[in-house]
């Protein structure tokens, strides 16, 4: 059995994401969201378009009224100022990690800070395959992990761990909704702080 201590859900997929950014524009004062991987705008006119401040990222051009970069991700956030965020959405089609290893060991928050992701690493750790982002995050040496998927909640839960104690930070939230279909995606936030809240 899981130990994982995050609010868990099973809500349809596009209203689990959307209850968890709203969650997490609830808990950031002044939210400004780098939303990497922003697709088509989804999430930005469900939630994100409340945000003081907003940059998309995604590799495909857009043309609407959102602020966005076209290119690679893993480069162009590696071009962006990112201390302008406090939010962090990851919605990458299979492992958000190696982005959130990356930003982890690049940023100094100052204030509250939050990430949002989507976690499609399901499948692959059913096979027993660890990405390198996971490995990075949790100190699995090994790529290959028997039982990983049975694990998955128990990896989220030592990412969140290790994302805190790289940023100098307490945890104030973990949420997390799974997803019904067999792909058995995770969707879920992690909100952080220099003070616990009274």
């Amino acid at each position: 059995m899981s130990k994982f201590n995050g609010v868990k859900t099973n809500n349809a997929k596009i209203r689990a994401k959307c209850d968890i950014r709203e969650y997490v524009m609830s808990q950031i004062d002044r939210q400004s969201v780098l939303d990497i991987f922003c697709g088509t705008g989804e999430m930005y006119n469900s939630v994100w378009h409340k945000a003081m401040n907003y940059q998309g990222i995604d590799k495909v051009k857009v043309f609407d009224c959102r602020n966005t970069l076209c290119g690679d991700a893993d480069k162009l956030i590696r071009r962006v100022d990112l201390t302008r965020f406090n939010i962090f959405d990851i919605d990458a089609y299979g492992s958000p990690y190696e982005i959130l290893d990356y930003l982890t060991q690049t940023i100094r928050p100052s204030s509250d800070v939050a990430f949002v992701i989507t976690d499609g690493t399901s499948i692959d750790l059913r096979l027993g395959r660890v990405c390198k982002g996971i490995r990075n995050l949790v100190g699995i040496e090994n790529h290959v992990l028997k039982r990983a998927s049975k694990m998955h909640d128990d990896i989220i839960n030592m990412i969140a761990i290790e994302v805190s104690r790289r940023l100098k930070m307490r945890i104030s939230s973990i949420r997390i909704a799974k997803g019904k279909t067999g792909a058995s995606m995770r969707y879920w936030s992690m909100t952080l702080t220099h003070t616990l809240h009274t």
